[in-house]
């Protein structure tokens, strides 16, 4: 079995057509933060490189670029057609950084 067979198989997605535009979404969404998160890192410390922020500063925007990682992925991945499955992604990752348990 391949990875484009198990990828639609855990994912719940029928046509090839559909992963392709999911792997979009996530190109577009990834794409879109890297533009993002300079002017973030600019606005909060007037620094714009990586290398000359402090610890505290790059985990502060890591946290913040992974959120606004997710309302855009949220966002692109509604208007393009995949709600239902951004929904279910964006669910996921959240119950897996935060470290979920099922009762």
């Amino acid at each position: 079995m391949n990875l484009t067979n198990k990828l639609k198989e855990k994912w719940g997605i029928q046509s090839n057509l559909t992963l392709i535009w999911i792997f979009i979404i996530f190109a577009i969404t990834g794409s879109s933060i890297v533009f993002v998160r300079k002017p973030i890192t600019l606005f909060l410390f007037n620094k714009a490189n990586y290398s000359e922020l402090h610890w505290y500063e790059l985990i502060v925007t890591i946290v913040l670029v992974y959120f606004v990682y997710q309302i855009f992925l949220f966002v692109i991945g509604t208007l393009l057609g995949q709600h239902k499955f951004v929904k279910w992604f964006v669910m996921k990752m959240n119950k897996r950084l935060l470290f979920y348990k099922k009762k």
